[in-house]
């Protein structure tokens, strides 16, 4: 992902210091951070550098 702030809503993050993977709510700027929900309903914010994408959720299946 090219652009860290066009992420999708619902994108599936995986903070790196933990591993655990969190749910993208909402992306706020200046500095961008994200807002994420955890499996257990937990809300956190997250910088840039403390995440990676795993799943957008634009990510279609291929069709064969």
């Amino acid at each position: 992902m090219d652009n860290m702030t066009q992420i999708p809503i619902g994108s599936k993050l995986k903070v790196l210091n933990s591993g655990e993977i969190v749910t993208l709510e909402e992306i706020r700027n200046f500095p961008t951070r994200y807002k994420t929900i955890h499996a257990s309903g937990e809300i956190a914010y997250y910088k840039t550098f403390e995440i990676e994408v795993v799943e957008s959720s634009n990510d279609q299946p291929e069709e064969t």
